[in-house]
């Protein structure tokens, strides 16, 4: 049976999830009342506290989707690299990068659940003196899970992303449209994406990028869909 099933074909389906967890996450996470999985510092760390507390299930609902979608990325990059592979040995650090990268994306969702679970009631709970002792626990934590989602995607989207892009541009198995849209998506949303926290324009701007990966999957995904059709139709193509 499971030489019956080809590989890109389950990397298309997942690449095509990972961008619908994120959707329907993000939009269960907004209607329960939370803005944002990984909560910041500060007086806006408070505030994420008291959204958390007040949030319906559908919260948990959605952060376990945005995990479901790491998950299903680092499966579409390993896929990813089965359709391209003939670009040459290098590509292989790709889908090494990239799942590692998804790794870390998704230890950075993790650690906000954990707080959601365990620290968000026993920081409403506490005493004034208590909360001020959990609130350094808490941004220790916000911390790391900021640090840990910003390093996972330097990797993806700014390594994985761009290898993937020039193995489109030389194997030519892929629209080279997808390939500029890697591109972009690493210069906006791995590369810029680091100086984020200098600055607010920056951070808009390398929003398009986070926005462009998840376009960049589903027309991965769509792509490889049709490269099987065609394929199982009468042979393989180039495409241009």
């Amino acid at each position: 049976m499971l030489q019956s099933v080809r590989l890109s074909s389950i990397g298309a389906v997942c690449a095509i999830s990972t961008s619908f967890c994120f959707v329907l996450g993000a939009v269960a996470m907004g209607i329960s009342g939370v803005d944002t999985l990984i909560p910041d510092t500060g007086q806006q760390g408070r505030s994420w506290i008291t959204d958390v507390d007040g949030a319906s299930g559908l919260f948990f609902a959605g952060a376990w989707l945005i995990v479901l979608m790491g998950f299903l990325a680092i499966v579409a990059f390993v896929a990813f690299y089965d359709v391209l592979r003939d670009a040459g040995q290098m590509l292989v650090l790709a889908p090494v990068l990239g799942a590692v990268g998804m790794t870390l994306v998704t230890v950075s969702h993790l650690v906000p659940i954990a707080l959601a679970y365990e620290l968000v009631p026993a920081y409403t709970d506490a005493a004034p003196a208590t909360q001020s002792s959990l609130g350094g626990v808490f941004e220790t934590f916000a911390s790391i899970a900021a640090v840990t989602n910003a390093a996972g995607n330097f990797l993806g989207w700014g390594v994985a992303l761009p290898l993937y892009a020039l193995a489109i541009f030389t194997t030519r198995a892929l629209p080279r449209w997808i390939g500029w849209l890697g591109l972009f998506v690493a210069a906006f949303a791995g590369w810029l994406g680091l100086l984020s926290p200098v600055s607010d324009v920056i951070s808009g701007i390398s929003f398009l990028g986070f926005i462009g990966f998840f376009v960049f999957m589903v027309s991965m995904g769509i792509c490889l869909l049709r490269r099987r059709a065609t394929t199982s139709a009468g042979g393989t193509r180039k495409m241009a």
